[in-house]
């Protein structure tokens, strides 16, 4: 198995994901947001990029089967039911419900890796079961951070880092494919005794801080409080295979 890691999902051609497994990771908050809603027992997540396009399609749906949730500028959209915070994602909200998801970089990303044979939904808080399905099915591996706005972000490459770390040392016939991996494993190394405080540092860790969303950051960085791996099937995420 080879491993590519993008630092954004800008410019990836077809070339890039066609017969592999796509894992996207976007730490905050999308992919966390993800796990959380699924293992709260939401039946499904649809990410959509457009606002218009998430309203219209909740109106398409059963409205008192779906939740409407999303931010722009790390906020809550005046007329969705939820933000984009973990938190907001309990059994209570999400139980049984479809959840169409509309994000400023997640929703995006998760739509690009959509395009791939497979397509898995990474975190830190879900990252050893995301490891173990890839595993399973073997494939070569494109890891798409969403990154923040285009660019860059330290936490979704602390994440790959840490997949592309554990890919290595599982023992199999593993080969890193371009720089960004190697590089993501480095600044993996770096911080993983400090993840926490990483994500804290971050541009946008620092930029939720500033909005009250400390918490959010905090729970971002655990690992593993999940054992459950989104898939992507028909235009969804789902833990339905």
């Amino acid at each position: 198995m080879n491993i590519r890691l993008f630092f954004t999902p800008a410019g990836i051609g077809e070339e890039q994901i066609n017969g592999r497994t796509a894992v996207v990771i976007d730490i905050l908050r999308a992919t966390t947001v993800a796990a959380v809603a699924l293992g709260n027992g939401a039946r499904e997540i649809i990410p959509v990029t457009n606002l218009g396009d998430a309203t219209s399609l909740r109106e398409k749906l059963d409205r008192s089967a779906v939740q409407l949730g999303g931010e722009r500028e790390g906020q809550k959209v005046d007329g969705f039911d939820l933000g984009n915070s973990p938190f907001e994602y309990g059994p209570d909200a999400v139980e049984n419900k479809t959840v169409i998801l509309a994000t400023t970089n997640g929703s995006a990303a998760i739509l690009k890796g959509g395009e791939a044979k497979y397509c898995l939904s990474c975190a830190f808080v879900n990252l050893t079961a995301t490891l173990e399905k890839i595993l399973e099915i073997k494939d070569d591996i494109s890891v798409i951070c969403a990154g923040n706005k285009g660019g860059f972000s330290l936490e979704d490459a602390l994440c790959g880092g840490m997949l592309v770390d554990k890919l290595l040392a599982s023992g199999g016939n593993m080969e890193l494919d371009n720089d960004a991996a190697f590089v993501s494993q480095g600044l993996y190394h770096k911080h993983r005794d400090n993840l926490e405080e990483a994500l804290h540092k971050s541009d946008h860790g620092k930029y939720l801080d500033s909005l009250g969303f400390s918490n959010d950051v905090s729970f971002c960085a655990q690992k593993d409080s999940l054992s459950i791996c989104p898939v992507w099937q028909s235009g969804r995420l789902t833990l339905l295979e």
